[in-house]
């Protein structure tokens, strides 16, 4: 085989595996911090405001996103809190989650839903790993 077919075969296959990593550990992606489906804690602060958490408020607004919007960055700021729980215990303090991350098991809470078409929306995701207890706390785009 020449030099350039080689290369050619080795890069599909690298091409490859990362495609089939992705696929197999979706969150991967997460780790980027070029990612624009993710939000640093100090942009969703300068976006949605510092409002204190109130986990009872955050629960009774249901359906208020702008509510739990503006507790989003507290909430982010005390995830401590939150990481060792399970999504039950996670449900029994928030409320119902009404988001999407991957798969159920992850809670996720809409805090701001597009309104237009090609506008994003956001939501906060408690990410539950192998061991079913919550690891992290963080926003992601859930749509466009």
């Amino acid at each position: 085989m020449s030099g350039v077919v080689k290369a050619a075969v080795f890069g599909g296959l690298v091409l490859s595996l990362l495609v089939a990593a992705a696929a197999s550990f979706p969150l991967l992606a997460r780790w980027s911090f070029l990612n624009p489906d993710y939000l640093s804690v100090g942009e969703v602060c300068r976006r949605w405001g510092e409002r204190p958490l109130d986990v009872a408020a955050f629960r009774s607004a249901e359906k208020d996103e702008s509510t739990r919007a503006a507790m989003a960055c507290s909430l982010l700021k005390t995830q401590d809190d939150y990481v060792g729980m399970d999504s039950s215990e996670i449900g029994a303090l928030f409320g119902n989650p009404y988001g999407y991350y991957y798969y159920d098991s992850h809670p996720a809470y809409m805090i701001e839903s597009a309104k237009t078409r090609g506008q994003d929306a956001w939501q906060i995701v408690f990410l539950v790993g192998r061991d079913g207890k919550v690891s992290e706390v963080f926003v992601h785009k859930n749509c466009c």
